[in-house]
């Protein structure tokens, strides 16, 4: 396997205007939306840009997760690659470095996006699930549950969800070999005890570890997203379903969609947003009270087309897909319909006040999000591996033999102090002279009294 080397800017030679800058794998970066002079023009700037290390002569690029930490690839001969993207603490990784290659599974099977936690990194591969350390790739553990995935493995704090081909969600411990922790002592004691180290507590402890398959309600479309503690999917037939920790244990919560979804959830806080092929664009809220538990329909629009793709959260701004109609937008807050957009194409991205589209040509396209006017217009190049981010507001691009982008929206800041606020044109009455019997009252007053102020 090759190594591993992040590739930034100071590392490509000097190009001219139509001379290309070759990098790793053979991708061209000069002239696409991986060139830094060309996303500068599109109001964004390179982050980084790395080549994965991997066999690309016989295998492509598969996945791209993304979190706000990390970004993990996947690719065909079994590899799994964590990415650095964020700027740690000193001698921390810096941005765009691969942090570990890990292989998984054997190459040419079949996988799914990988799930990024807290502290373990999930992949499913074939009829696997492994469990990777997040901190340095070592495989911690792996298990089999003689179906394959139906979608990405997602660690949500101390549980992973793993949706199965046909129907069900098994719920495991992130951990399988965890220690019990520690229960309160008696009334009067301040410290804590450990349960005792006996056959019981082993047994009980095992119970609590053992994996738990979840009634999906469905073969799962739309892979499990966090949600409140917990985790929320879609089936096939559109109905969501959320599991949720709760005091006494955890509670399911279920809306039907009454459709197959678009694509994948959108969640942000407590809110969900869905599209579905028939049409529908849907706002679900988290009902909750007292001891009901429960998720409800805060505003539904009926699209004048089937949509392509799930919808993409920006603001305020709600933004779908209608394939060859073009994108609309609405407010999240009440649903209304906010403007309408002929420009065609799939949803990747929303950076700052632009939605970005790969349009019907191939272009990596943008619009403005609050007026849905065009903006910008770029090259793809080799980057058309599919990669739609619903986490943050990065455009993440990829090739297929593993040349990954991360462009931000540009942020600039004026380095010059405000200016002062003007004079006022006028004076308190207190200042102004009285008249006076002198030849000079016979002259006009002055201009910054208030009866000579400009209207």
């Amino acid at each position: 396997m090759p190594r591993s080397f992040p590739l930034r800017a100071g590392t490509l030679a000097a190009c001219g205007l139509w001379t290309h800058a070759a990098v790793a794998g053979g991708a061209l970066l000069c002239g696409t939306a991986g060139d830094e002079l060309v996303a500068a023009r599109a109001g964004l700037t390179r982050e980084w840009v790395v080549q994965i290390p991997f066999d690309s002569a016989g295998y492509r690029l598969e996945h791209l997760a993304i979190s706000d930490g990390m970004v993990v690839a996947t690719s065909g001969d079994g590899g799994v690659h964590a990415v650095a993207t964020t700027t740690g603490s000193a001698g921390a990784a810096r941005p765009g470095s691969v942090l570990w290659s890990q292989r998984v599974g054997r190459p040419g099977g079949s996988g799914q996006s990988a799930g990024i936690g807290a502290e373990i990194v999930t992949v499913a591969r074939d009829l696997d699930i492994h469990g990777l350390d997040a901190a340095d790739g070592s495989v911690k553990w792996r298990r089999s549950f003689g179906r394959p995935a139906s979608g990405a493995a997602v660690p949500v704090g101390d549980w992973v969800y793993n949706p199965l081909s046909g129907d069900g969600v098994m719920r495991m411990p992130t951990n399988p070999n965890a220690r019990p922790k520690p229960v309160a002592g008696r009334a009067g004691d301040d410290r804590d005890r450990q349960p005792a180290d006996d056959d019981e507590t082993r047994k009980a402890v095992a119970e609590l570890l053992r994996p738990i398959a979840i009634d999906a309600s469905g073969r799962v479309e739309s892979a499990p997203v966090p949600y409140e503690g917990g985790v929320v999917w879609c089936t096939e037939g559109g109905r969501i379903v959320a599991v949720i920790p709760i005091k006494s244990g955890w509670e399911r919560m279920e809306f039907d969609l009454n459709s197959s979804p678009a694509g994948p959830l959108v969640v942000r806080g407590s809110t969900i947003y869905a599209a579905t092929r028939r049409g529908d664009l849907a706002r679900i809220d988290d009902v909750s009270r007292e001891d009901v538990h429960d998720i409800g329909l805060t505003w539904h629009v009926v699209l004048p087309h089937p949509p392509e793709g799930g919808p993409l959260v920006g603001g305020d701004t709600v933004a779908v897909s209608l394939g060859d109609e073009g994108i609309m937008a609405f407010s999240a807050q009440t649903g209304d319909e906010r403007w309408r957009s002929c420009v065609a194409g799939r949803l990747v991205s929303v950076t700052g006040d632009r939605v970005w589209c790969v349009d019907r040509v191939g272009r990596l396209a943008s619009l403005d999000l609050a007026t849905g006017m065009p903006s910008e217009w770029m090259c793809l190049g080799s980057f058309t591996l599919p990669v739609a981010n619903t986490v943050n507001d990065r455009l993440i691009l990829a090739s297929a033999d593993g040349l990954v982008v991360s462009l931000a929206p540009r942020r600039t800041v004026s380095a010059l102090p405000p200016p002062a606020p003007p004079k006022p044109n006028w004076k308190p009455a207190d200042d102004v002279a009285p008249p006076t019997d002198d030849a000079d009252a016979a002259e006009p007053p002055a201009a910054d009294t208030l009866e000579n102020a400009a209207p």
